[in-house]
């Protein structure tokens, strides 16, 4: 299918904080697989957005070329997650941009950010991820129920709007929880196929990169929408998560191998709900490594020319890969993005709320094609 291209935004569009409340922050005790049901450890929550539908509905209407929310249903909440080793902090200017009109849900997986470290002989995975995060969702539901809180997330449906690696754990959700999801926003994300393009971590690829900062030379640091403190939380969190993020990397070859036994694509896993693939230009940021390790004689002659094959036939393969996901689903819709590397949410997270706004309004146009609108 053609893509939908979202243009560049102005210099001016830099989300800024506006006058709504401030995002609820907790720290939400949970169990880990066989002990599910005692708990284990604590991870970091952030909970914003509009306390009621109503408000929503309103801020959706007045969006250009938006119909309003359907107002029959609680509007879903929006569930961030992040990519291997990527923590809640690097979503906040995303959040921004959403929170004025819809609920949004950040959290820190088990040992990375904010969250507490991982109980002993915890073992990260997609599966253990997507369990976790049901396991989350339920106790927040459960404790503001209790504390009567207008940031009730239950009962509740959800749009999962993940990046990279977390896009398997958006669709290990999938698997588990089928009827909690609402449509899916997938942000440059792997995919069961993803371990066909790339070794993580590429040993090529990291001789070749030598003591070079990924976000100075691809040109993240220079680019992002985040402002000078947030990007040194952001810096903060990540260390913190270090020795998980490592795991997590570890996992790679074995989360894509379980996804691919779902078989999601072939059986259309996500039927008629709604789902958005963006595709970014991901090959850039490799390009501009190749280039500095090389001019700064990084890597053996035989590391260099394994990287720039993988680099001559990444397009394609990338291509493929991501594309395919559109068949998730009958509703769909591909953003391609060609002014900007992996990390969308950092550079151009306009984009991500095009692909959300356009998922809501999916949903509402099917909720008035049923007749749900009364």
């Amino acid at each position: 299918m053609d893509p939908s291209p979202v243009p560049s935004p102005a210099a001016a569009a830099v989300p800024q904080p506006g006058p709504e409340p401030q995002p609820t922050i907790s720290m939400i005790p949970i169990g880990n697989g066989t002990q599910a049901h005692s708990v284990t450890h604590s991870l970091w929550t952030s909970i914003s957005g509009p306390a009621h539908d109503s408000t929503q509905a309103q801020e959706q209407d007045q969006h250009q070329n938006q119909a309003p929310l359907s107002t029959s249903r609680k509007s879903p909440l929006i569930v961030v997650i992040a990519g291997a080793g990527d923590v809640a902090s690097s979503y906040v200017a995303l959040e921004r941009l959403l929170r004025p009109f819809a609920r949004v849900f950040l959290y820190d997986r088990t040992g990375l950010g904010r969250s507490q470290a991982a109980p002993e002989g915890y073992r990260p995975s997609a599966v253990i991820a997507a369990e976790e995060l049901h396991a989350l969702l339920s106790a927040m539901a459960t404790k503001n129920r209790d504390n009567e809180s207008e940031a009730d997330i239950s009962p509740q449906e959800y749009i999962l709007v993940a990046h990279s690696y977390g896009g398997i754990i958006a669709r290990e959700f999938l698997h588990l929880n089928p009827s909690t999801v609402a449509g899916l926003v997938l942000v440059d994300c792997a995919t069961e196929r993803s371990s066909e393009l790339l070794t993580f971590p590429d040993p090529n690829i990291v001789a070749v990169m030598g003591d070079l900062n990924f976000a100075r030379v691809t040109g993240l640091r220079a680019d992002t929408v985040l402002s000078d403190e947030e990007w040194r939380v952001r810096a903060r969190d990540i260390r913190a998560g270090a020795a998980m993020a490592a795991s997590e990397a570890k996992s790679f070859v074995e989360v894509c191998e379980t996804l691919r036994e779902k078989d999601q694509v072939r059986n259309q896993a996500l039927g008629d709900r709604p789902l958005v693939v963006i595709r970014a230009d991901g090959v850039r940021d490799y390009e501009r490594i190749y280039e500095a390790g090389v001019k700064a004689g990084y890597g053996s002659p035989e590391q260099q020319r394994a990287f720039r094959h993988l680099l001559d036939r990444w397009e394609g393969i990338d291509r493929e890969v991501q594309e395919g996901q559109l068949g998730l689903s009958r509703v769909k819709r591909l953003i391609r993005i060609e002014d900007c590397g992996h990390n969308v949410h950092l550079v151009r997270p306009d984009a991500v709320v095009e692909g959300v706004r356009w998922v809501l309004d999916m949903i509402s146009r099917a909720d008035i094609n049923n007749g749900s609108e009364g």
